[in-house]
């Protein structure tokens, strides 16, 4: 029995020393000290946002008009007969100021065409007061249709609106956190890819000087959420317009047909022509860099403008070994190191012995946890195997790398920890206290 028992022991020794314990050796391995992190632009930590009041257009002292406003005009005698008052429009409204008067609009060449006058009247960059005036000299002056003290006045029922469209690929219905506790519990990240919907489009009418990102921001449920990239495209009308009219034997819309193909392609808008009329807008710098410089026409938006947000989803980290295999978000303003990433994933990280951690595949009895962590990491086409041991990630702050996208976290016993277990699970020891007499 003794003898069968040593040769049992013996061949387990064997198989664990000589039989591929680990995935990966350690020879084929890297070590996180010497292996510098490839995030573009710094940490995350360390990036700032700029300030959201740059998004907003600057809105001059006055107002003034332009084509497609409507005005409310009314002129004793000539608008309205005199024994009746003017009409009172947007009385009750919480986005329009009280305005009075028949509706007349600017049209597309900045003119008002009314009655009795032979000529439309110019008012376009003109503000109310002097729209007013010149209706008044128009009537009084030039032709002496009504007296000069007659009741003429001018104000604003409708100012003029932009079509601007919102394309937004952000989260809806799930947060992020809501999707790392499903995951936890899952350990495939089902929740996280079904919360993202992908070309959702809102067409807005924005009103004249308020016509600019901020606004439009505002109106589709406010700044990009955590699984948009950190910036802001605008997709100029005008410029795409310009662009398929020019004498290069081109058809209409070939601006928006190369966005539309070269998106296809890729999954983003990178490496389009300037002429195209694309502007981006970074919502976070890093500390070294110079904010974007925006003026107010940069962000102001005009008919047919897009603004698209878009989806950073492929930001993700995978696990997998003895920890449950699943893919998880890779936060988008802070930094996530290999520790917290195997948090986030549901593993404990430091357990003692005995222990066992909360989301390993095939729990045994076993009396040393894991301790060798490998995270694979593609640069360049080449692949790393980046080891770090458990004791010395806890010990050492540089041993705890920064978790880049697609980066796979695999957590293994190692050769000694296999064994030691398999040995602590094949040998049932019997302490007894009469032994201790």
């Amino acid at each position: 029995m003794k003898t069968t028992m040593k040769t049992f022991l013996a061949c387990l020794l064997v198989c664990a020393v000589f039989g591929g314990c680990v995935s990966i050796p350690n020879s084929e391995t890297v070590s996180p000290r010497y292996f510098k992190s490839k995030i573009h632009g710094g940490p995350r930590s360390q990036m700032e946002q700029i300030n959201f009041v740059k998004l907003r257009m600057d809105k001059p002292a006055e107002e003034l008009l332009g084509p497609n406003d409507v005005l409310g005009i009314y002129i004793a005698g000539i608008t309205g007969s005199l024994e009746d008052a003017p009409p009172i429009h947007n009385i009750g409204s919480s986005t329009e100021r009280p305005a009075s008067g028949y509706p007349y609009v600017v049209r597309s060449d900045g003119t008002l065409s009314l009655p009795m006058l032979p000529e439309p009247i110019y008012v376009e960059g003109m503000s109310l007061i002097q729209a007013e005036e010149a209706i008044r000299a128009a009537y009084t002056l030039k032709r002496e249709i009504v007296r000069s003290d007659a009741n003429i006045s001018v104000s604003m029922i409708k100012p003029r609106t932009y079509h601007v469209t919102v394309i937004r690929e952000d989260v809806t219905g799930t947060d992020m956190r809501s999707s790392n506790s499903n995951n936890s519990t899952n350990g495939r990240g089902s929740s996280y890819f079904a919360g993202i919907a992908r070309g959702t489009a809102t067409s807005l009418e924005l009103p004249a000087y308020r016509n600019d990102v901020l606004e439009a921001l505002s109106q589709t449920g406010g700044l990009p959420g955590l699984n948009a990239k950190n910036e802001v495209v605008i997709l100029r009308k005008a410029y795409s317009d310009e662009f398929s009219n020019r004498d290069y034997g081109m058809d209409t819309g070939y601006a928006q047909s190369q966005v539309a193909r070269r998106y296809n392609e890729s999954g983003e808008i990178t490496g389009l022509n300037s002429d195209l009329g694309i502007l981006r807008i970074p919502l976070r710098v890093g500390p070294n860099d110079v904010p974007p410089q925006l003026t107010s026409e940069d962000v102001t938006l005009y008919d047919g403008d897009v603004v698209y947000i878009q989806s950073r989803e492929a930001e993700v980290f995978y696990t997998g070994g003895l920890i449950k295999g699943g893919v998880y978000p890779i936060p988008r303003d802070y930094d996530l190191d290999v520790m917290g990433a195997i948090a986030t994933a549901g593993g404990t990280v430091g357990a003692s012995a005995g222990s066992h951690q909360s989301n390993v595949v095939g729990k045994v009895g076993s009396i040393l946890p894991a301790s060798r962590i490998l995270v694979l990491r593609e640069v360049d086409g080449r692949q790393y195997a980046i080891q770090i041991r458990q004791r010395d990630m806890l010990r050492d702050p540089s041993q705890r790398i920064l978790i880049e996208p697609n980066d796979v976290i695999l957590v293994e016993y190692t050769t000694f920890e296999l064994w030691f277990n398999m040995l602590y699970n094949t040998i049932n020891f019997t302490v007894r206290y009469s032994d201790f007499k």
